[in-house]
């Protein structure tokens, strides 16, 4: 499995997939991993431009030859991986199982209307260079809708096909790959009933639907990790965001009787099958992260400072135990580059000792971000992952 690569210059006698592997289990990756991404498309196409002009001259005489017929698989991962060459991505999702759009239906300028095989709906755009989306409607209202609602089968094998594939590719090209179910709390409000105001609501003032919902949701959640699982998957991923900068939004003892359950169950599946567990939530968690290490939770993201999610207390507290992802702030984009250079080093040099840390954004590259200040985070990023350079004591920088 190993393999040279460049990585700032250096070569490496790894690759990303290895290192990614290290950093879960708690081992010293010779660079650090990382996953970014950019808050729009409209951010990608105006940054992206900069950064591939300069990797096209860094590799002229390497590319591959256009007369050469590709495979489906290279054809379906080529812009995928080429960013995440450019822009050192160690993490590709390989696919899932979740919720799927049956028909996209334009609503306005820059705005389009999603409807899901729930039955949800969903208005989706961009407001002030910032994705955002509506909820329009939900197929669920009172009991009875929910009795009456029909899932889509978790079984149904045309929902993984190609996966087994496209796992293996992904490695082969030395990424580590994801698979995704949908979140258990963020299934319900995202795809059943909703917003999330009256969600809270439920689970307050009438518990037993709110049962009933998040039940609907996690069990098709676990068959469809099975799925995903019995073709190989070797991390499964979810989103629920259960909180905000000043704390989670149902008390502790509610999420831990009612939420909790069904996460513990996906991380003991996931584990039965030798996968690792990566769960994304924004907001102030720090109340039930306790709950998710002792479930065997193997990595945290995005830990964003904007959430009052302390990466250094939290590796001090859990750094044994839990691999952090994140501690990039929301407002990276917006630095001057002094600011820049000494937010990355430092959470590189807080988060990076001893492994268990893979460096990502809580809020992704904006569209306002200066296309010098871009390049110049993707050249910080290179040089301070590397395991020699991260560990220089700031001073000496």
């Amino acid at each position: 499995m190993l393999r040279s690569r460049v990585h700032g210059g250096l070569y490496l006698m790894t690759n990303r997939f290895e290192c990614v592997l290290s950093a879960v289990l708690h081992e010293d990756p010779e660079v650090v991993p990382q996953t970014i991404g950019f808050t729009t498309e409209m951010a990608r196409a105006k940054l992206m431009p900069y950064l591939e002009k300069s990797y096209v001259n860094s590799r002229k005489g390497s590319h591959p030859d256009s007369n050469v017929k590709r495979s489906d698989l290279a054809r379906r991962f080529e812009r995928t991986l080429r960013i995440a060459d450019q822009l050192d991505i160690f993490i590709i999702h390989a696919g899932g199982g979740g919720f799927k759009v049956v028909k996209r239906t334009a609503s306005g300028e820059n705005w389009v209307l999603s409807e899901w095989e729930t039955g949800a709906v969903w208005r989706v755009g961009t407001m002030k260079n910032v994705w955002a989306r509506e909820y329009i409607k939900y197929p669920v209202e009172c009991e009875e809708d929910l009795e009456n609602l029909q899932l889509p089968d978790p079984d149904d094998a045309e929902r993984y096909e190609g996966l087994e594939k496209a796992i293996k590719y992904i490695v082969e090209k030395g990424f580590f790959p994801l698979c995704s179910i949908n979140g258990f709390f963020s299934g319900v409000w995202y795809f059943i009933h909703g917003p999330l105001h009256v969600v809270l609501k439920d689970m307050y003032a009438n518990r037993d639907f709110f049962v009933k919902l998040i039940r609907k949701v996690g069990e098709f959640n676990l068959k469809v990790e099975q799925n995903l699982l019995e073709r190989g998957a070797m991390m499964i991923g979810w989103v629920d965001d259960l909180g905000y900068n000043k704390g989670t939004f149902m008390s502790p003892k509610l999420y831990e009787e009612l939420i909790f359950p069904w996460h513990k169950k996906a991380i003991e599946l996931a584990h039965k099958y030798g996968a690792f567990v990566n769960m994304h939530s924004h907001g102030n968690i720090n109340a039930i992260v306790h709950l998710l290490v002792d479930a065997g939770l193997d990595v945290l993201n995005p830990i964003g400072p904007s959430d009052n999610m302390d990466l250094a207390a939290l590796k001090e507290k859990y750094g044994d135990k839990l691999c952090l992802q994140g501690g990039l702030s929301k407002h990276i984009g917006f630095m001057s580059r002094e600011d820049l250079k000494r937010h990355v080093i430092d959470r590189i040099n807080i988060g990076s000792l001893g492994g268990g840390f893979i460096l990502s954004s809580e809020g992704e590259l904006p569209y306002e971000m200066k296309p010098e200040n871009f390049i110049y985070f993707v050249e910080l990023s290179r040089k301070y992952r590397r395991n020699a350079i991260r560990r220089m004591k700031h001073e000496n920088t």
